[in-house]
């Protein structure tokens, strides 16, 4: 923290309070980061970084913006987000995992499912709600508020403040280390971090910097603010890292959400926080900035491969199942989809394609027969099946 002191984008403050976790009162210094600049100058290099990060996600839109159905490619890279978002926050979890959990009802995924998937499906069920609205509403602090909520439900940080601005002091650094070690001490609460995030909002849309700076580069200066400030006591990586995504669709980058940029972060994730704490202690926004794009254009590429290989492998599944069953058209509806539910039990089907129970035993019977769905796991009722080719694509 001693270099917070010299930041040129920010002052530190001094604050105190009681560590109920060693029974003891502490003396710190928060850092309160300074408005962000309706202007930023870069050099060439991380121009270009952004310029190239910015082609490869139009790429990635273009071929998300081909399919019929969009939710067939896009559930897959919110599922894929929640795995790398919440493991970066050190809830981890398998994608199969969190897939096997979706296909159980409401009330035996609240029994049945461990708490660290349980914290994944709620980040799950947030980004799926959040996608929805906002080609309908801007972003507030209202809607990150209720997705932070819903992102904390039922977890260690659910609590009195889950769903609002905090009202007490948080730090960011090891659990068992007094405050005096913590690695970043963020803004203390009160009135003047609640209009900090309010001018954070602001400055999302306003003409200045909406004008002067390329998308891609205010995404990253966004994402730094919201975690300097980390405006809730629980879920702010989280929740920012969820913001990015919803910028690049308020503002027309992506038409659906198909960018996942969480687990090239996760992979790096010590490069990630360091990056983010040297903003603050130089104020030279440039080494973050390139960080931020090369993780965009990373996650575009590999995004736009695994929807070709996506589209390829339904149309082979489909092929398959309409050559040796043309007249099973339930069989038909549930191939065409695996992309997106490769995973599924005949209660699960019953739910989504309305048939009878027998007309789903029936058709799943013709897919195992066919080789395209095959047991998953050891369950006797309620057996699940999986379409294993899916899972070698999605979890590459």
């Amino acid at each position: 923290m001693s270099l917070l002191g010299e930041s040129p984008i920010g002052s530190v403050v001094p604050i105190t309070g009681h560590d109920p976790r060693f029974g003891e009162s502490y003396e710190a210094e928060a850092f309160v980061p300074a408005d962000l600049p309706d202007r930023v100058d870069l050099p060439g290099s991380v121009w270009m970084a952004v310029s190239e990060a910015n082609a490869e996600l139009g790429r990635l839109d273009a071929a998300a913006s081909l399919i019929p159905n969009p939710q067939l490619v896009t559930r897959v890279a919110t599922r894929r987000e929640a795995i790398g978002t919440s493991a970066l926050e050190g809830t981890y979890a398998e994608l199969a995992e969190l897939f096997a959990a979706e296909v159980l009802p409401i009330d035996g995924q609240r029994a049945e499912v461990a708490p660290n998937l349980r914290e994944v499906m709620n980040y799950a069920r947030a980004a799926d709600a959040a996608y929805g609205w906002i080609g309908e509403r801007p972003i507030t602090l209202g809607m990150l508020a209720a997705l932070q909520a819903e992102i904390v439900r039922g977890t260690e940080g659910d609590g009195p403040e889950a769903g609002s601005i905090r009202e007490s002091q948080v730090f960011i650094g090891a659990r068992h280390r007094p405050v005096s070690e913590a690695r970043f001490i963020p803004p203390p609460p009160g009135d003047r971090l609640r209009a900090m995030c309010e001018r954070w909002v602001d400055w999302l849309s306003a003409t200045e910097p909406v004008g002067q700076i390329q998308l891609i580069a205010r995404v990253a200066m966004a994402h730094y603010q919201f975690e300097t400030l980390h405006p809730f006591t629980d879920g702010n990586g989280r929740v920012g890292r969820l913001v990015a995504v919803l910028q690049l669709m308020r503002e027309g980058a992506l038409r659906s959400p198909v960018l996942s940029v969480s687990p090239w972060l996760r992979d790096r994730a010590y490069e990630y926080r360091d990056h983010l704490l040297a903003v603050s202690t130089t104020g030279d926004w440039a080494p973050w900035i390139a960080f931020f794009a090369r993780a965009v254009g990373a996650e575009a590429v590999s995004g736009h491969e695994r929807i070709m290989r996506l589209l390829q492998l339904r149309k082979e599944l489909g092929e398959t199942v309409r050559a040796a069953l043309p007249r099973a058209r339930l069989a038909v509806e549930i191939a065409d989809d695996l992309i997106a539910y490769p995973m599924l039990s005949v209660s699960d089907a019953q739910r989504r394609y309305g048939r009878s129970n027998q007309a789903n035993r029936n058709a799943i019977g013709s897919l195992l027969d066919l080789g395209i769905l095959e047991p998953y796991g050891d369950a006797r009722y309620d057996r699940l099946y999986w379409n294993r080719r899916v899972f070698r694509i999605i979890d590459a």
